[in-house]
This record gives structure tokens, sequence and C-alpha cells, in this order.
């Protein structure tokens, strides 16, 4: 299913109060991701006490986001320990803080510091940051008779779910696991939570959305129990594999549905897809125009256009060019058979 992204959130308000030009130009910086660069630039000011508070949150906010967590959390402390409990700086510092906690596993103190986060109430947006992560994390009270089990490479969170059932839907996961990652040879910061639903309309009702989906930055799958395999979790995996800079739907749901670990046929899927729509298609548009086309034909499309693609080129090349999924991109690393491949494709599934 798609991806849900509940990261990244860019303060407008830091850069609109007055500030010091050397903040506003570093919180302008982080808005444009430039994680290397805030960094580089911010630390010879540190020592500046007008804006030492400031500097602190924007590091540990960076260094969070760069998937540092460890190196974060000394910033963000800083900020909780130096402004007033009414500061909206306290209120992100203590909201980053607390997912950094959750990804080094310390679970209890993820769970205290984002829920002190959001009963600052300072403003909406960190409010609304915290509570995102309350439901994603498992911290809200609706969880709380949830079964918890760890195995190697997940820490498993089941709605209602019988023992005899868990333990066939463990050993399936960590078998997916092992068999993807074969592949990406992904080192993961932390086991994948991944919370098993047994209805999707208490999960629609609570989290606002339609199972399943990932947040890959937080090695956190929501799934029902009956969904597939291995789809969610090749997020997480994959999005560890390189340095992620920009993605695509068809490249990015493309590879989680060429790896989900079932047995669709799914050019079939394609071909009367588009015999019963008496359409023909284009993957440079659909590379471009994701969102425009329906998920029955663009993920099974896009599974099959990842394994032309993977096929042909090979892992290594493949993975150098997953990190940025555009076409331009495509074309920088594998060259003019690119197009080619894309011209026989488009004429197999075409017919």
């Amino acid at each position: 299913m798609k991806l849900i992204i509940t990261t990244i959130f860019v303060l407008t308000s830091l850069v609109s109060f007055g500030q010091s030009p050397v903040l506003d130009d570093l919180w302008k910086l982080y808005g444009s991701r430039d994680y290397d660069k805030v960094i580089e630039k911010a630390k010879p000011h540190l020592d500046n006490d007008s804006i030492k508070v400031d500097l602190n949150l924007l590091l540990g906010r960076t260094y969070a986001d760069k998937a540092d967590f460890k190196t974060a959390i000394p910033f963000l402390e800083y900020t909780v320990n130096n402004t007033p409990d009414n500061s909206w700086r306290k209120a992100w510092a203590l909201g980053y803080l607390g997912a950094c906690q959750f990804m080094l596993q310390n679970y209890n103190d993820s769970r205290k510091v984002i829920k002190e986060c959001f009963d600052l109430n300072t403003t909406k947006n960190v409010s609304r940051y915290a509570y995102s992560k309350i439901l994603l994390f498992g911290f809200d009270d609706f969880y709380k008779d949830w079964k918890i089990v760890e195995s190697e490479h997940f820490r498993f969170h089941f709605q209602h779910m019988d023992d005899s059932d868990i333990e066939s839907y463990i050993a399936s996961r960590e078998a997916a696991f092992q068999n993807i990652n074969i592949f990406f040879d992904s080192e993961l910061p932390k086991k994948i939570d991944f919370f098993v639903w047994n209805s999707k309309e208490d999960a629609k009702e609570l989290l606002r959305t339609n199972l399943g989906f990932a947040d890959p930055h937080f090695c956190i799958v929501h799934s029902h129990y009956q969904q597939t395999i291995g789809h969610e979790m090749t997020h997480v995996i994959s999005n560890y594999s390189t340095n992620m800079i920009q993605k695509t739907g068809l490249i990015n749901e493309g590879t989680s549905v060429c790896f989900d670990q079932t047995n669709q046929d799914k050019e079939q899927i394609v071909k009367d897809w588009l015999k019963n729509n008496d359409k023909k298609l284009t993957i440079s548009d659909i590379w471009t125009n994701w969102k425009n086309y329906p998920d029955e034909l663009t993920y099974p499309l896009a599974g099959l256009f990842v394994k032309e693609l993977i096929d042909n080129f090979g892992k290594e090349q493949f993975i150098e060019f997953f990190s940025n999924q555009t076409y331009d991109n495509a074309k920088s690393v594998f060259g003019d058979k690119l197009d080619k491949l894309i011209n026989d494709f488009e004429n197999e599934i075409n017919i």
C-alpha cells in the first residue's frame, strides 16, 4: 500500500520571527533537507549564546532526520534543559527526543517524553507531531491489551490473534525478511515494529488511514494480518540499503511489489486491465504522473518494471540507482540501454 510519510515537519514559524540571519538561513537550508550542509554551517556558531538553544534544536532535529539518532540526543537534551516549559522549542526538542529514544529501543523513555511533549500543548504543529507518534509508535491506550512478541528482526504487536497463529505468522515474516535482505543487504537501526491489526475498521478509526503502510525512517509497519507478507517490510529494508535522496512511486512501490513474496501473475493482471479499459501504457508518463493512475494498474505494473530493471542491470547498478529514483538518474546509471528496455517493456505489455 501507499507509503505514509510522518517524519518531516518543516516549521515555517522558525524562520519568520525576526531571528538572526544565521538562523533564518539555516532553517531554510534544513527545509531543503540538505542536512550535511546544515551541520557544516551550524556547528561554528554553537558558542553564540544568543542562538545556542535554537542551534541545538536545529542540530538535534537534523541528526535525527539523518537517522543518526544517538548523536541527536545531546543537542535535543540541551534545548529541553535550557528553555521554559511553555516554549515551543522545548516541545519540539521533546518530540524529537522521544523519536530518537524509540529508535534506540528505549520504549518506556520514548513514551514518557513524547507524551510530555503532547501535554505541553504549545503549538498545533508540534502537538500534531507528538500525537502522530503516539499513534504510530503504539503508545495510545488503544494498544494497551495488544500482545508484543519479539523475534530476531521484528517486534510484533498483535491485536487479538491466537498463539498458534502468532507462531506461524512470525515464522513466515522472518523467512521473508531473510529472503528480501539477501538482495538489499541492509543494516537497520532497530528491529521492525510490526503492528498486526485484526480489524481494518479499528485501524481506520484510530489512524485515519487505510492499512497497510510503512514508515521506513522509524522501521514501522502497520498491516492487516491478511495482507502480503513482504510488501511493507520491503519499504523498511530497502530504505536502509543506501542513502535515500529521492523516491518515486513507480520505483519505490514497484520494488516493494517485486519483493512482496507472492506468486501473483502481475503481467496478466496488467494486460487484463489494459484490455478491459482499452488503454495503452507509457512508462515515462507513469513515472512522472504516478498519482494520476489507479492502484490496480500501477502496483503490478511497477513490480514488473522493477523486476526488468534488476534482471537486465543487476543488483549493484539497481542499488546505485535506487537512492535517486528519477528517470534522469536512471539514465545516468543505466545509460542508453534504459530507453530500449522501456520500449521493449511497453511493446510486451501493450499487446
